[in-house]
């Protein structure tokens, strides 16, 4: 009888000891998972948040310029611009083109971007409480340059802020 309780207690001890061990593990595993559900969330919450609409779509013919407004018309602050995607697509001679543009960080003396394939902002109105940042109520109108000029067709641009909210617009250009 001693000897079964000898063994009984040395199992029990073993798996208590097997449990110890691999509970640091299973911590850092629940920390990690919690670490990663928050930021899910806080990203979740701040796409809710977001909300644009693009205004005033001027494209003319044997222009390279394509400008527009947008209006941040939700309550998330949009200022990380250099994540933001623009894509133009337009009517060249001979086939649709579609643009991925770049942003430059300050327009020209002029108002426009310094080269080709560039997207600037050209001024964002009312930018009083945090100037350079949009917030909400806040509209900035934003000056591309494409690599070739438009025909007479229709073009199109979509914008895509740094957390994946989308807007579009779309002239038919004479």
């Amino acid at each position: 009888m001693g000897l079964s309780i000898a063994v009984s207690g040395a199992i029990i001890m073993a798996a208590l000891m097997y449990v110890l061990i691999s509970m640091p593990g299973l911590v850092d595993s629940i920390y990690s998972v919690n670490e990663v559900s928050s930021e899910v969330s806080t990203l979740e919450g701040s796409i809710i948040q977001t909300d644009i609409t693009l205004d005033f779509l001027a494209a003319d013919s044997t222009s390279d310029y394509v400008n527009f407004t947008v209006n941040n018309v939700g309550k998330e602050k949009l200022w990380n611009f250099d994540d933001f995607d623009i894509i133009i697509t337009f009517d060249d001679p001979t086939i649709r083109l579609t643009e991925k543009l770049s942003y430059e960080t300050t327009c020209t003396v002029n108002g426009v971007p310094s080269a080709a394939g560039n997207w600037c902002i050209q001024v964002i109105s009312n930018d009083i409480l945090d100037p350079g940042i949009l917030n909400s109520g806040e509209s900035m109108d934003v000056r591309t340059q494409l690599s070739t000029s438009l025909d007479p067709g229709i073009a199109i641009a979509l914008v895509v802020t740094d957390n994946g909210v989308v807007a579009t617009s779309s002239k038919s250009v004479t």
